[in-house]
């Protein structure tokens, strides 16, 4: 595993030294699980921008065509779906 440093300013430090002490896990647990936490938001924030970037570059007509084209998956699914639901009742 690689070591960090990083510089801390004096509260974020203390909130971090009174999350350890509470949650009982050591501080480098707490940041590392934070940091994760925070790339997989940016990733998914990159992914959401880029498909909202994609979608407003579909006009109206591709965009029916699309829709077209997927609505027999979708009435696959749901139909998978509802049997799926039947057969648990």
């Amino acid at each position: 595993m690689t070591v960090l440093s990083i510089r801390l300013p004096e509260g974020l430090d203390a909130r971090l030294n009174e999350e350890s002490r509470l949650a009982g896990q050591p501080k480098s647990f707490i940041a590392r699980t934070a940091l994760e936490q925070f790339l997989a938001d940016r990733r998914q924030e990159r992914f959401l921008a880029r498909l909202s970037r994609a979608a407003a570059a579909v006009d109206a007509r591709d965009a029916g065509e699309l829709a077209d084209e997927a609505l027999p998956f979708d009435n696959e699914a749901l139909e998978l779906a509802e049997r799926g639901a039947a057969n648990n009742d």
